[in-house]
């Protein structure tokens, strides 16, 4: 028994310090990242979520044809609204649905996902301070572009004799390390999946405004 706790403390030493903590953190986001997309891949029917994507955008393009429907020829505008009202009730019990199903993966790994990430996070986070140990340096240091809200939640620093390590010289712990990990693993692995939305509809549906103005009533135009 005592082999195995002796065993365990000396892994945990070895992967607290760069440069293990580098490729042990790595291997913890892909192995994170493969298992959340596989999920994704087998409790979403992704079909039926890019048909789903394609009525809703021509929905959305319609609607901006009545806005400016609205502004030139209020009397066809009057005549379109009921169609476009009665067709905007299934539309949206249509997004709910999906919405509903993307949920499932996260339903599925949210607790068991905090409880290991509370146990690795200590690991990089010493019981006499709140900053974590340094576990990366990126080529280009990215706290002299960074927000200081993200360079506060990223910040890193160890003491020793050798030297002292610090966010300011461009060492992520291991928040902002995952961080990078895992938007590039997600990413590349949503691919190889085949469940990543459209480059195209997660722009339009974060740029395209008019999808959220609420149409006028008839009677407020005649």
């Amino acid at each position: 028994m005592l082999f195995y706790l002796f065993a365990w403390a000396d892994f945990i030493k070895l992967v607290s310090r760069p440069p293990h903590s580098l490729w042990f953190i790595f291997l913890i986001c892909l192995l994170v990242s493969f298992i959340s997309t596989f999920l994704n891949k087998k409790l979403v029917d992704h079909d039926k979520a890019r048909r789903i994507q394609e009525v809703v955008s021509e929905h959305n393009a319609k609607k901006k044809e009545l806005l400016e429907l609205s502004k030139t020829n209020p009397k066809r505008y009057a005549k379109e609204y009921g169609k476009w009202q009665r067709r905007d009730a299934s539309v949206q019990k249509m997004q709910q649905s999906m919405q509903m199903q993307r949920l499932k993966p996260t339903c599925v790994t949210l607790i068991p996902f905090m409880l290991f990430f509370f146990v690795i996070r200590n690991i990089y986070t010493p019981d006499w301070s709140s900053i974590q140990l340094p576990v990366a340096r990126p080529p280009i240091n990215p706290m002299d572009d960074f927000p200081a809200f993200i360079v506060t939640m990223m910040r890193s620093q160890l003491f020793s004799a050798v030297g002292n390590l610090s966010v300011e010289a461009g060492f992520l712990g291991y928040t902002g390390y995952y961080m990078l990990c895992s938007f590039t693993m997600s990413t590349v692995l949503q691919k190889l999946f085949g469940v990543s939305q459209s480059t195209q509809s997660q722009a339009g549906s974060m740029f395209d405004t008019s999808s959220q103005i609420d149409l006028p009533k008839p009677s407020d135009l005649l």
